[in-house]
């Protein structure tokens, strides 16, 4: 890599890292980005006749099979068990981590349905049982607003609460590795 290309590739390392400067704000977005995936999810649910169907079911698809593990792993990997070393025992924070921990597993075997659904539907062919792909939509959709309703009014506020900077820096080192950037040139 000449010179040239490595000052853009640093810039745009850089520009990505920044995304991760408040790893915990991201998280945030990255709970609203899913509150829309799901919003699109019911409508897909709702209308498989739609016009835009097998877009809408690609871009959910891409999301879910991309995006989403990578956050799943952001918590799992890094922000639980972190705020458990950080939460005192009157926290009780453990019980609500194994709680999420749970939620995940559930998340992951209905997704694993609704991803072999959406592939039909964005290859342009309607899931072999649409009524069963719109319960399994449902229930992840329930899922994940009650999920991320526990994680964003208790475990994100008691991260902030408890996260050194030191924590900060290195979760938001993780995620951007997790992700394939680093600030090493």
């Amino acid at each position: 890599m000449d010179a040239r290309e490595r000052n853009k590739h640093n810039a745009n390392v850089a520009e990505g890292l920044a995304e991760f400067a408040d790893p915990i704000e991201f998280l945030y977005g990255e709970h609203e980005r899913l509150r829309l995936c799901c919003e699109q999810l019911l409508q897909l649910a709702d209308n498989l006749d739609a016009e835009d169907a097998s877009e809408v079911a690609g871009s959910i698809l891409v999301y879910m099979e991309n995006e989403l593990p990578l956050h799943i792993a952001d918590e799992e990997e890094d922000l639980f068990p972190l705020l458990k070393r950080r939460s005192p025992q009157e926290d009780r924070v453990q019980s609500v981590i194994e709680l999420l921990g749970q939620e995940h597993q559930e998340d992951v075997e209905i997704g694993r349905s609704l991803l072999e659904a959406l592939r039909s539907i964005a290859a342009g062919t309607k899931p072999g049982d649409p009524r069963m792909f719109a319960d399994y939509v449902r229930a992840f959709t329930m899922l994940q607003r009650r999920h991320h309703a526990l994680e964003n009014t208790v475990v994100l506020p008691l991260a902030y609460e408890r996260f050194t900077s030191e924590d900060m820096t290195e979760l938001s080192r993780r995620m951007a590795a997790r992700r394939g950037m680093s600030d090493s040139g």
